[in-house]
């Protein structure tokens, strides 16, 4: 069965779906079959491969309003063992709205156990919210991985982000494990990025990803040349990150437990 990891943030621009995408070309790299669905209603997956209204044939929102299975909706990436499943770029916001109301908490889980034996990892890119969508996620995942901009605001509501993953551990999902807190958007040059980095690691201890991500053009382009970094400059210093990224991931596991219960008021400041 496939593992199944939901890509978290409460803060939209933190590099989520960069990380999505980057991240299951890196394992589609490494010989492992991957599908990225995207649960963001942006649909900026989409249009990371280049896909625009005509190219998407179905997408999750559409599939989960009328009960389609999911696989008829899935696309290729055109990169092999890679498939996604695409949240219309151009689909309306109150629609959206609907597709999203019929969720509850195992809907998603339920689905997505029916495509568990036919890939190695599923990833979820998640909204940049707590809601109904994103708890869905939660529900439906073994392990979560958790964007961490180095900057002052991305620290601001992580403390909500591990008080819901922890109530979802203890009301449906008991097996729900952290794969990693992951440190995105990284200048070390900059002072702000050595604190928040500092304080992110001592925090969170053992939970937080040795790799981190830079800052680099190359993932910016992403959209432009509608295919990962690894694709266009494998050379780079983004792509060789998310591919340290993913050979750390594969041998990295993570708890969700008290360890972390008590730091809920400790990312409201940065210490000077």
């Amino acid at each position: 069965m496939g593992e199944i990891i939901a890509i978290v943030s409460q803060k939209g621009g933190v590099g989520k779906t960069t990380t999505a995408v980057n991240l299951c070309a890196s394992l589609s790299y490494l010989k492992h079959k991957v599908l990225l669905i995207d649960l963001d209603p942006q649909g900026h997956v989409a249009t990371s491969f280049g896909k625009g209204k005509y190219d998407i044939n179905g997408d999750f929102y559409s599939a989960m309003s009328n009960g389609a299975n999911l696989s008829a909706v899935i696309h290729s990436t055109g990169v092999k063992g890679y498939d996604f499943i695409p949240s219309n770029v151009e689909s309306d916001e109150d629609d959206k709205k609907l597709y999203i109301a019929p969720l509850r908490e195992k809907r998603l889980k339920h689905v997505l156990t029916k495509l568990q034996a036919e890939y190695d990892y599923i990833l979820i890119d998640c909204p940049p919210a707590l809601g109904n969508v994103t708890c869905n996620a939660l529900v439906a995942s073994t392990s979560i991985i958790v964007p961490i901009q180095c900057e002052f605001y991305a620290l601001k509501s992580l403390g909500k982000l591990l008080k819901l993953t922890r109530t979802i551990k203890k009301l449906y999902n008991p097996d729900l494990e952290y794969k990693g807190f992951l440190l995105t958007m990284v200048d070390l040059r900059n002072n702000l990025s050595k604190r928040v980095s500092n304080k992110v690691r001592y925090t969170l201890k053992g939970l937080v990803f040795d790799t981190i991500i830079p800052r680099n053009i190359r993932l910016a382009e992403v959209p432009y040349y509608g295919k990962p970094a690894m694709l266009f400059d494998k050379r780079s210093k983004g792509a060789e990150s998310y591919l340290d990224l993913a050979r750390e991931m594969l041998n990295h596991h993570g708890t969700i437990d008290s360890d972390t219960s008590s730091n809920n008021g400790n990312f409201n400041h940065v210490d000077e």
